[in-house]
């Protein structure tokens, strides 16, 4: 019997890092990763290291955090981010649950009119939304296994923290390149956390196929 295992996505994170790492000088967009994808190849590259059966883990359940840009700032974009949320949470209900935070902006006025400033927009929260729900779904002992997708060393307290609080199995991913000294470290935490590498393989058959006009 396989082991239950829920994964919290940084969304931007995961992906921005991804498209840096294996397709440098590359639009980050060509680099979309689809959440449910993802899991699923971080589930075999987890099992590939784990000998014993019982240990192995199947994807149960996918909670991704995202910014969103407002429709003032960028429409189109907007509109992507809506219509990718809807298609990675097709056919996975249950299971992937895409979570859109609108992006922070500072303002200015233009020909008397205020307008968000472009450059200004960051995300702004999502480190808050992916630790609740880190902590949330180990304590709510439906899972055996849960796993934390990003870089963000932010994040190291509330791995510890449900690590320390829960009966879960608390664990971590990174993106993993031999030829990149950078790819080496983990996120530094008081407990032992094992974090699975995934390679340049591991991304591409992670990628999200559909086109988004």
């Amino acid at each position: 019997m396989t082991l239950t295992m829920a994964v919290v996505v940084d969304y931007q994170n995961v992906h921005l890092t991804g498209a840096s790492l294996f397709l440098p000088g590359r639009p980050p967009e060509e680099g979309l990763i689809d959440p449910f994808r993802f899991a699923c190849q971080l589930a075999q590259a987890r099992d590939a290291k784990i000998a014993d059966e019982r240990y192995k883990a199947t994807v149960k359940r996918v909670e991704v955090f995202r910014g969103l840009p407002i429709p003032e700032d960028d429409p189109d974009a907007n509109r992507r981010n809506q219509a990718q949320k809807a298609e990675w949470e097709r056919g996975h209900h249950g299971v992937v649950r895409v979570t859109l935070r609108p992006l922070k902006y500072a303002w200015d006025y233009f020909d008397g009119r205020k307008v968000p400033v472009r450059a200004s927009r960051r995300e702004k929260g999502i480190d808050v939304l992916c630790a609740l729900a880190l902590v949330d779904l180990a304590r709510s002992g439906r899972y055996d296994v849960v796993v934390l997708a990003s870089r963000d060393t932010d994040l190291a307290p509330a791995l510890d923290n449900a690590a320390r609080t829960t009966g879960a199995k608390i664990e971590a991913v990174k993106w993993f390149d031999p030829a990149d000294r950078r790819t080496r470290g983990n996120i530094s935490t008081r407990a032992r956390i094992w974090t699975t590498s995934m390679t340049r393989d591991h991304f591409t058959a992670s990628l999200d196929p559909r086109t988004y006009p």
